[in-house]
């Protein structure tokens, strides 16, 4: 990307600050978490940093906040990312009902499922993911 002589100088520099602010939210996710948000799974290597509120619709403060991700295992988060489940304000998982029973059951999506802590700068981050990205 350097060399690439047809992206303009400041979009290069844009794009490797998005890429180190990337690198820099993972790794405080790691720290925080220390596995995965729901299993616990101490994997790092495999685990995904998904952001509660979508980067798209984040601020560039709410991107780099530890509290606006999880540390998720691949299929929690493709399903947390498409909206298919999100959390409520205790940290319990709530499933679409666009996922019916035999789904759940073979993607192991108990009702015991919670997030493995959650403080209250991680409320205002679900109630979004909540309102406005979770499939009723």
């Amino acid at each position: 990307m350097e060399n690439d002589h047809t992206i303009k100088v400041t979009e290069k520099q844009s794009i490797i600050k998005l890429r180190l602010g990337q690198g820099l939210f993972c790794n405080e996710l790691i720290d925080y978490w220390h596995g995965c948000a729901i299993s616990q799974c101490p994997l790092t290597w495999m685990l995904i940093a998904s952001h509660i509120k979508p980067w798209r619709d984040s601020d560039n403060k709410e991107r780099l906040d530890p509290y606006n991700g999880l540390l998720l295992l691949p299929n929690y988060d493709k399903l947390f990312d498409l909206g298919y489940i999100t959390f409520n304000q205790k940290g319990q998982l709530l499933c679409s009902r666009l996922i019916d029973k035999f789904d759940r059951k073979t993607l192991g999506l108990s009702g015991e499922l919670h997030l493995t802590k959650l403080e209250k700068p991680h409320l205002k981050y679900l109630k979004y993911h909540n309102e406005n990205c979770f499939l009723l």
